[in-house]
């Protein structure tokens, strides 16, 4: 069970959750989010990890978040608690740019 952690002057424990976020290249990384988070924030956090490490090309991207194998894409305004995100739970890094046949 994870510890509550207390913040501003708020009794409600604002409990941290451990997920995976992975690129479509196939690289991945560990990242914590609270119920509260929005997709939008997390996306811009992992984007820039991804990017520092020359992992991710610049662009703009999406979660989803695949359940009994249907993709659920993350809205991007709402908080992650609506999603019902467990610990270890692994989301995609979806691009938005169009895709280009060469």
């Amino acid at each position: 069970m994870s510890q509550a952690d207390h913040t501003g002057t708020s009794d409600r424990p604002m409990d941290c959750i451990g997920l995976t976020i992975k690129t479509p290249a196939g690289f991945s990384s560990a990242f914590a989010a609270r119920d509260q988070t929005t997709a939008a924030n997390l996306v811009k956090r992992s984007v820039s990890y991804f990017e520092d490490r020359g992992q991710l090309e610049p662009g703009k991207f999406e979660l989803a978040l695949t359940r009994d194998g249907e993709p659920i894409d993350l809205d991007p305004d709402k908080p992650l608690g609506l999603y019902g995100l467990v610990e270890g739970d692994t989301l995609q890094l979806v691009s938005l740019e169009p895709h280009v046949d060469g």
